[in-house]
């Protein structure tokens, strides 16, 4: 438990120091390096062999996606498209060349699943960096809804928790400390307002943003379960071992995969429009 808080405080400095202290490029590369370190994760969490070429050429993919979600969506989905058909090129060659159907076919799905998952992870945290005015903000607000509410879970779950949220996938999440993660997320947006506005907002801005939160809230939840059946697929209870009693970068971040890319069309295309 110890290490657990030294490295989940140490990790929550950084990234207030990335946030609000450093310019955007060096935020930058830290999103790059954290979003290669994932996809490596995944990669060894689903291939016992690790090949240089697919490590790399993914690692590529997700970073050119990356940085063309920051220009345009046109341009990522343009990508997408480009990349898609590029892996179904690769393995309909590598199905010549007398390998089993069965092995292309779910290495072709896996690498797919992973070129998405962490595009998408990772993805929008810079876009919505780079929104004028309150950029900053709006990302702190994301990430302290995620962990914040996380770390409700947990706490509340293991003091409280009786029923089972999702026995299979997470045995020690429970219904209760996943209602206190909704309850911090609430707490959370009103604490943001009054530290970001004095409390001097539009009733309608804040309408708007406390329904999104318990939204982001259950979504920060269903992004864990996922990379929970993820891992346990495998047989693995860590994706990695990069953050002592966290486990690996993807355990830590897992709550953004679908959260984040929601936030981000939810403040360019209605908070930011009212």
């Amino acid at each position: 438990m110890r290490t657990r808080v030294i490295t989940g405080i140490s990790a929550a400095l950084v990234t207030i120091a990335l946030i609000y202290w450093t310019p955007l490029e060096v935020a930058m590369i830290a999103v790059v390096i954290c979003s290669v370190l994932s996809y490596l994760e995944f990669d060894k969490l689903f291939f016992q062999k690790a090949v240089l070429i697919r490590q790399v050429g993914l690692s590529a993919m997700v970073l050119l996606t990356m940085m063309a979600l920051r220009q345009s969506l046109q341009l990522a989905f343009m990508l997408f498209g480009c990349f898609y058909v590029l892996l179904a090129v690769v393995h309909v060659v590598r199905s010549s060349l007398n390998q089993s159907m069965q092995e292309v076919v779910q290495h072709f799905s896996t690498e797919l699943v992973g070129y998405v998952y962490i595009s998408g992870l990772f993805g929008f945290i810079v876009p919505i960096l780079d929104i004028p005015g309150y950029g900053k903000d709006y990302l702190m607000l994301l990430f302290l809804i995620v962990f914040a509410g996380d770390s409700a879970a947990y706490f509340i779950g293991k003091k409280w928790g009786k029923r089972p949220l999702a026995s299979k996938v997470s045995p020690k999440k429970t219904i209760e400390g996943s209602l206190a993660a909704i309850v911090a997320s609430f707490i959370v947006v009103g604490v943001w307002l009054q530290w970001v506005y004095g409390g001097a907002v539009d009733s309608h801005y804040v309408l708007r943003l406390m329904a999104i939160a318990p939204v982001l809230s259950i979504l920060a939840q269903l992004g864990d379960l996922f990379e929970s059946v993820l891992k346990r697929s495998q047989g693995q209870k860590d994706s990695g071992a990069f953050l002592p009693g966290h486990g690996g970068i993807l355990d830590r971040v897992d709550g953004l995969a679908f959260s984040t890319p929601i936030f981000y069309f939810y403040v360019t295309r209605v908070l930011e429009r009212i």
